[in-house]
Formats: C-alpha cells, sequence, structure tokens
C-alpha cells in the first residue's frame, strides 16, 4: 500500500439483522423457515467498505490503520444501542469513526435525557438471504439527515502526500442527492489543489429504493475518478433495463457514463463472471473472477468488499504525485485484481462486515495470476 495516502470513506452505516432462509422469500401472508436464529451485526456500505479496507491495511500494509490512514465519516446515534453497537466495531477493527450526526434537538431547550427520546435512531436494516441472493428492508433513521455540507474536508496530515475520498452508498444518503454532494467535492478538490496534494475520489451508488436512479448523481460524476457499480445498477441509472441483448447494453453503458462524465473511469461488477473498466466509451480492462462460487455462503456485502479491494489494489500502485486524475493500465489491472480476489472470498463467508481471512485473500490473488500465467 502507498503509506502516503490517507483514505476517508464517506456515507451509510447501519445495524443490520440478518435473516438466513432455508427456502424462498414468503408469499404475502405466508411464511418461511430460518436457518438459524436472527443475528445482529453493523453494516452499511460505508462501513463494510471501510472495515475491509482496514483489515487489508492490517495484512499487508507497513502502516496500520490506526495511524490515522483509515477514517470513516457517517452518522448514528451515539447514545442508542445500535449506535453503540457499531462504533464499537469501529474500534474493534482498527478504524476511526467520525460521527458528523447534528443533533436534532437544541440542547438549551430540552433535558439530555428529553433530547436522547426524541433523536432519530441509528439507522438499520433488515438482510433476508435466500437462495444464493439478498434482498433488504432499510430504516434510514439519522442517516437520512446526513447532509453533503457536514462532510469534513479538512486536509490530510502533512504526512501524508495524497488523499483518497470513496463515497460509498450514495442512493442511501438523499442528504447527498441534487448538488448537496458534488458542492463539498469541489470545495475538496480546490482545498487539495491549494496545498498541491494528490485528491482521488470513487464512489458506489448502491441500490435506489426509490426506483428512480437519479437523485442528480450525473451532476456529481464530474467530480469522481472512478465510479463503482454492479451491472444492474449500471443498467438501471443508464436506462437500459429492458435491453435483452447484453453486448448492445454494455456498449449503451459505456457510452451514456462517458457522455455524462468524459474522464470519470467506470468499474462495472458482473458477479462470478468478474469486472470490467470502461473509459472514453468503450471497455479497456476485463478481469475473470478467481474462480466462480456456485453456492455463495453469503452474497451480501461483495460489492463493498471488491471496493475496498479495488481502492487498495490501485493505492497500491498508485504514485503519482501530481494533480492530474489518471491512472495507467497496470493499476487499473492490479485494482481488479484485488477487487475480484475481496468480492470473491467475501461470498465465501458470512457477514457483510467479517473480514476476509487473509490466507484466503493470498490463495485466489494466487489462483488469479495461475489463470493468466500456469507456469507463474
Amino acid at each position: 500500500m502507498n503509506n502516503n495516502v490517507s483514505i476517508d470513506v464517506i456515507g451509510d452505516s447501519f445495524v443490520d439483522f440478518y435473516c438466513y432462509l432455508e427456502s424462498s422469500l414468503p408469499t404475502l401472508g405466508g411464511d418461511s423457515r430460518l436457518t438459524e436464529p436472527i443475528h445482529t451485526v453493523a453494516g452499511g456500505s460505508a462501513l463494510n467498505t471501510t472495515t475491509h479496507l482496514a483489515t487489508l491495511m492490517g495484512y499487508f500494509s507497513d502502516r496500520n490503520s490506526s495511524d490515522g490512514n483509515v477514517r470513516l465519516q457517517t452518522v448514528v446515534n451515539e447514545n442508542d444501542f445500535y449506535g453503540k453497537l457499531i462504533i464499537d466495531h469501529a474500534a474493534k477493527h482498527n478504524f476511526k469513526l467520525i460521527n458528523r450526526r447534528i443533533s436534532d434537538f437544541s440542547s438549551c431547550f430540552l433535558d439530555p435525557a428529553e433530547t436522547a427520546r426524541l433523536a432519530k435512531s441509528t439507522g438499520h436494516c433488515t438482510v433476508i438471504v435466500a437462495n444464493g441472493d439478498r434482498s433488504f428492508m432499510t430504516h434510514l433513521g439519522c442517516m437520512e439527515d446526513f447532509r453533503g455540507s457536514h462532510i469534513l474536508a479538512n486536509n490530510p496530515s502533512p504526512e501524508f502526500d495524497g488523499h483518497h475520498v470513496h463515497i460509498a452508498g450514495y442512493f442511501n444518503t438523499p442528504g447527498f442527492w441534487n448538488g448537496e454532494l458534488a458542492k463539498q467535492l469541489a470545495v475538496m478538490r480546490e482545498s487539495m489543489k491549494k496545498v498541491n496534494k494528490r485528491l482521488t475520489i470513487s464512489l458506489v451508488p448502491q441500490q435506489d429504493a426509490s426506483n428512480k436512479w437519479d437523485g442528480g448523481l450525473r451532476d456529481v460524476l464530474g467530480y469522481v475518478d472512478i465510479l463503482i457499480l454492479n451491472e444492474i445498477e449500471a443498467k438501471c441509472i443508464t436506462g437500459c433495463m429492458n435491453e435483452n441483448h447484453r453486448a448492445r447494453c454494455i456498449k449503451r453503458i459505456a457510452e451514456c457514463f462517458y457522455k455524462w462524465s468524459p474522464n470519470t473511469f467506470v468499474v462495472v461488477t458482473s458477479g462470478p463472471k468478474g469486472a470490467s473498466v470502461f473509459h472514453t466509451g468503450d471497455m479497456i480492462l476485463d478481469q475473470r473472477a478467481p474462480r466462480e462460487v456456485t453456492s455463495p455462503v453469503d452474497p451480501t456485502g461483495a460489492g463493498d468488499a471488491f471496493a475496498a479491494g479495488f481502492i487498495y489494489g490501485l493505492l497500491n500502485m498508485h504514485h503519482n504525485a501530481n494533480a492530474k486524475r489518471r491512472f495507467e493500465l497496470d493499476e487499473l489491472r492490479n485494482a481488479l485484481k484485488w477487487g475480484c480476489a475481496m468480492g470473491t472470498c467475501n461470498v465465501m463467508i458470512r457477514g457483510a462486515s467479517t473480514p476476509c481471512p487473509k490466507q484466503n485473500i493470498e490463495i485466489l490473488l494466487k489462483e488469479l495470476r495461475y489463470n493468466e500465467d500456469p507456469s507463474s
């Protein structure tokens, strides 16, 4: 890992209630059996990604994440059980959580007990895993009050030559929509330019529960170096869900994002098939997954694990210290390998915020190298 880069992950964190079904989802008014008791863990795209990044730093970097490399800016109610569970998770997994919750009520009018009673809860989500896929039911809670203007845009410590910002769960954070996040990213870019330090920005949109697939995302893309999303999300955002011919659909996805933001590298994941990078309207790289997991233990959070691996692999090779927002093919290729290894590893264990074992990651990276060159 390039030890001179600090990382801020900014976005959603929830408490997840995991329900593993032994068969399909129940019909309306019906019932389904769970294979094990419901269990509660920290989750959310931003928290999952931060957990995996901090873990990768601990496994493979000379610098530990507790040195300030990896931070999570999110919103929790620190006074409720869910918020405390998330705060404890951050401490356990060695990353700094910066809580940007703005109090719901002025403390000069209410006593602390009444303020705590009336405040919005930490967001939480029911995760239903069945037949190798997952579905979600989410209560945003205080996450819906997280606005772009609440993001800390301070320059990194002088010991760092550059800074990477990863926005996770854009569609889960309505306070980022319609120019709110774009304004703050513009401030960040200008601030880093003044001190002559490199800033790179990535973004994961996630599912849009409103099914509108807008939220002003196109206005944000102009500030984003790397957009990471799965194939379904890409189809929904570009409006080609009804295109049955995959090659034509992929071409449309590439052309749409190039039209909206010519400088953005677009990374589209395709589950067990791997992932591809698009730029200037064309596919420039394609990476197969190290192996096809036909019966995933838990597919939840595979995209977050992929994003963490991709960012780690990219920054591990990206040493360009000037302000240009460009990446070399070998840097992107290395990022794809780490991303695919992490995504594959994640579906082989339970829990989106459960760190992948180091040995498993190393085995999958070795399989990727062997698949490309059996003599290696």
